[in-house]
């Protein structure tokens, strides 16, 4: 089996043999949904192979090569629409936001790009089709003119123009995030990106442009430019769609078995692998009635080409091409009221109720307070794939958003530890104190770090912060480790929910232990003790505390009970250590270590 990942050629799969998982079953379906559509996924999901596919698929030139390229495939038997177009596709990802190159501000040098950028599809558009165009096309300075020429040639020819727009917001987005103000500039009245969209929609009425399909990440840009494209559909959260960029679980165990069977005698069985990769990978829903979740093909095809070529899974859950993603939580978090669902979303693990999905929301909608609520923020997570429908959302609005899976459940707690770790605070210290602690289990020198470089830093934080979570968000934040655990957050163990529970990941060893976790916290008023009497005690006089010895006492008894239930599940594969863990005030902490039963 040949993986191709990081490939979004269908022409050279096909004809190379190498994986293809089929979504020309797909082709009727949005034949029949429009001539102008838009199709939103997140950053990495397959939208540029889809887009191969079509392109491919609609181009009269690959007529005799149909039964070649699509042979096996939902679409060996074509549509009468199947190639009889000309196909120019435009994938805006190339386009540098940061270009230095051209004079001028930021805008106008982008404005340089994109005509640049168009030209050049054109002039390898003129190239390619050479034999089928009976006039010359002149390319000029101005790119729009250009295409003009170009639409004027096309209609002296039997067919008409199938534009494929891919990653349409690609670098619109970068510059939304770095400077807003250039944003807006880009995508006003007399902005290059508004003008573009201007000159598509006008040449969808009789010019020559027949189809057109777009696919980017969010319609916050389409929403900017408003009148300069508001012809085109959103199809985006059609249940029929669900899957059209995504692997289901049954393709996902499809390749498992395949790959399983090519090697001689794997040490990862299916089913374990299976697993891990759903832990991981699954979980995205992008339509409120969809009876399957999804997995992030990209993610998965890189699990397996890591797996294919070592028998071992990849330490570095997240490949590095996704963990862009997080900047869009920080964005949110600078940007926007957003901090507090990020912290809320991160350690609680309860759903984000939205009254509606939006489908259309501009800058100044989101940016303005009075529309910071639910719904635009969990509909900017939505369409960056940093939230998705909850399992079995078959009712009306309100609407529940989750964090996906353990891939995307890392971004945030990236950027919490960006939030939580204070300007000069050591993150090495940190990173060798806990991987210290993994080691000999010893959890004093992390109370130490916490309560040094951490705690200092709450007396400025807002009400968010100061509550009886904000311990194990501190824990959550600094034992995340994608490469030796799995992270749950108030896991349910036979109806009741422990607080934090890390439980190695199937391939590592069995001499790293698995983690289990109870917090309480004590006010200071509870202790009849001032900050300063606090800081000043040993751990040892401490514990002898009255109050302290009976909150450690009901950690405790908190403990064994979480203990005995994962005990009961996991058998003789669990090594346990826990940890009743106390806070006093925002001061000091206590542990007490509790001995397997």
């Amino acid at each position: 089996m040949q993986i191709p990942y990081g490939l979004a050629d269908f022409y050279s799969l096909r004809k190379e043999g190498q994986l293809y998982v089929d979504r020309t079953q797909y082709i009727p379906i949005v034949e029949a949904l429009g001539r102008q559509l838009l199709f939103l996924r997140p950053r990495r999901f397959g939208k540029s192979l889809w887009l191969s596919t079509m392109a491919n698929y609609y181009d009269f030139r690959n007529a005799t090569e149909h039964a070649d390229l699509f042979a096996g495939l939902a679409m060996e038997r074509p549509t009468p629409l199947a190639h009889s177009y000309f196909v120019l596709h435009w994938d805006f990802s190339i386009i540098d936001p940061n270009s230095p190159f051209g004079e001028g501000s930021r805008v106008q040098r982008i404005g340089a790009e994109i005509h640049r950028y168009l030209n050049n599809t054109v002039k390898t558009f003129v190239s390619d089709f050479r034999d089928h165009l009976a006039q010359p096309v002149d390319l000029e300075s101005d790119a729009f003119s250009t295409l003009e020429n170009l639409l004027a040639a096309i209609r002296q020819t039997p067919y008409r123009l199938y534009l494929l727009i891919d990653e349409y917001d690609n670098f619109a987005n970068e510059v939304l995030a770095a400077d807003s103000d250039a944003y807006e500039e880009l995508v006003t009245t007399d902005g290059p990106f508004k003008r573009l969209f201007k000159w598509v929609k006008a040449a969808m009425a009789g010019k020559g442009i027949d189809r057109l399909f777009i696919t980017g990440v969010s319609p916050l840009v389409l929403s900017d430019i408003t009148s300069g494209m508001n012809v085109t559909e959103s199809i985006t959260l059609y249940r029929e769609l669900n899957a059209l960029c995504g692997f289901t679980e049954e393709e996902v165990e499809d390749l498992l078995q395949e790959l399983h069977a090519e090697r001689d005698k794997p040490p990862w069985s299916v089913a374990e692998t299976l697993d891990m990769l759903c832990t991981w990978y699954n979980g995205y829903r992008f339509s409120a009635n969809a009876t399957e979740a999804v997995y992030n093909p990209t993610l998965v095809l890189y699990f397996l080409k890591h797996l294919q070529r070592t028998d071992n899974y990849p330490e570095r859950i997240l490949d590095a091409n996704l963990s862009a993603d997080e900047g869009k939580l920080g964005y949110l978090a600078h940007a926007t009221a957003g901090q507090d669902a990020v912290i809320n979303l991160i350690r609680e693990e309860r759903p984000l109720a939205i009254r509606q999905l939006l489908d259309s929301f501009t800058l100044r909608s989101l940016m303005q307070r009075s529309s910071q609520d639910a719904s635009f923020l969990g509909s900017y997570l939505f369409y960056f794939g940093m939230l998705t429908l909850s399992p079995g959302e078959t009712t009306p609005p309100p609407h529940e958003l989750v964090i996906p899976n353990k891939a995307v459940q890392g971004l945030y707690m990236e950027r919490l530890r960006e939030m939580l770790m204070p300007l000069g605070t050591s993150r090495t210290l940190a990173d060798n104190t806990v991987f210290t602690f993994f080691g000999d289990g010893q959890l004093e020198p992390l109370l130490d770090f916490i309560e040094k470089d951490l705690f200092p830093t709450f007396s400025n934080r807002d009400a968010t912060w100061a509550n009886e979570l904000t311990i194990k968000t501190i824990f959550l934040t600094l034992l995340w480790n994608e490469a030796t655990y799995i992270t749950h957050s108030e896991p349910e163990l036979e109806h009741r929910y422990a607080d934090l529970c890390l439980l190695r990941r199937p391939d590592v060893t069995d001499t790293v232990p698995d983690l289990l976790f109870e917090f309480k916290r004590l006010p200071l008023r509870d202790l009849g003790m001032s900050g300063h009497e606090i800081r000043d005690m040993s751990r040892t006089k401490l514990l002898q505390l009255k109050a302290v010895k009976k909150a450690l006492e009901q950690a405790e008894e908190q403990l064994e009970a979480y203990q005995s239930a994962l005990e009961r599940r996991h058998g003789h594969s669990l090594k346990l250590r826990s940890y009743a863990v106390l806070a006093l005030g925002f001061e000091r902490l206590v542990t007490r270590r509790l001995e397997p039963s």
